[in-house]
């Protein structure tokens, strides 16, 4: 009877375990990147060195990033140079691993307030991130929320 007990536990835990695993499993793609997955390629970026043209761009790029869902009424809450930008040890330490050095440090922070959706913070508050291309033009290469 207990070596039943056993197999049925041993079973529960396989069945509650396996969609850790695959969810765990990469393929080496990071879920939020904006571009097919894909990281901005460093030779196609404008330096940025300041935020100069990013507000104005920001009406359009929100209403893209967010273009499925009831995101009106936005409000900007931090725009910051990613390498300066809040919670360094996270966001600009996310940037780096995921896009390398090079992309981190030509990149805007930018969190977004949804008033709608307080005061559920996750719903309320958006983190992406933005840089300029060579034509000038700022675009988002990455999406937190």
């Amino acid at each position: 009877m207990n070596h039943l007990r056993v197999i049925i536990y041993m079973c529960i835990l396989g069945i509650l375990i396996y969609p850790q695993l695959s969810f765990a499993e990469t393929d080496e793609e990071v879920p939020f990147l904006i571009n097919n997955g894909k990281c901005p390629n460093s030779q196609n970026l404008e330096p940025v060195s300041s935020d100069k043209g990013l507000i104005n761009a920001l009406n359009t790029i929100i209403s893209e990033v967010y273009k499925n869902q009831n995101y009106k009424g936005w409000k900007v809450e931090t725009i910051a140079h990613l390498p300066k930008s809040p919670h360094l040890e996270d966001y600009y330490a996310m940037a780096k691993n995921y896009c390398g050095e090079e992309i981190a440090n030509n990149s805007w922070f930018v969190e977004v307030l949804f008033p709608q959706y307080l005061p559920a913070y996750d719903a309320s508050h958006r983190q992406i991130f933005v840089t300029k291309n060579k034509q000038g033009q700022w675009f988002v290469w990455f999406r937190f929320h």
